[in-house]
């Protein structure tokens, strides 16, 4: 059974590494003001579909936040992605907008989906830079108590944008 499945997994690879449309990167923040400080660390990994302009990926994010008020709290979400890139602006630059959605995986007390725009910079050949600037969606959180709150979410954050590197395959 285990050959099975080992022969199944190195057949999958070998089909969507044939045509070399992979990226690996990920993400680096903190945020640090007089009543909290945070830091996160979010890994991605994407496969682009060929001679189309969508994307599949899945970014899992770690991270953690110190307050005055509550001490220290941990999370951990796992946030999968649909990538349609909207437009090409030179040979440098493209818009994307991301159908995102978070899910809290260590307490099950937050889930989000909604859209979330961006801009890519080709660095080189397989080298890009990203950055996400707001998310407009659905966001539902359970509190310590047990209370649910939901909201639809309208955010465009100019101040503290998301920013990523990539490597492309």
């Amino acid at each position: 059974m285990k050959k099975l499945f080992l022969v199944i997994a190195l057949a999958f690879i070998g089909v969507f590494s044939a045509q070399a449309q992979w990226y690996i990167g990920g993400s680096l923040n903190a945020n640090i003001n007089k009543e909290s400080k945070s830091f996160s660390i979010a890994p991605d990994l994407g496969y682009c579909i060929p001679n189309t302009p969508f994307s599949i990926a899945c970014a899992i994010e770690y991270g953690g936040e110190f307050a005055k008020d509550e001490g220290f709290a941990n999370f951990l979400t796992v946030t999968p992605y649909f990538r349609y890139d909207v437009c090409e602006i030179g040979e440098r630059f493209s818009l994307f907008m991301d159908l995102v959605s978070d899910i809290d995986v260590l307490k099950f007390s937050f889930f989000d989906i909604g859209i979330a725009p961006g801009i890519s910079l080709n660095l080189t050949e397989h080298w890009s830079a990203e950055f996400s600037l707001g998310f407009m969606g659905y966001e539902r959180e359970i509190d310590a108590e047990g209370k649910i709150d939901q909201n639809f979410v309208l955010g465009f954050e100019t101040v503290a944008p998301s920013f990523g590197i990539y490597y492309n395959f």
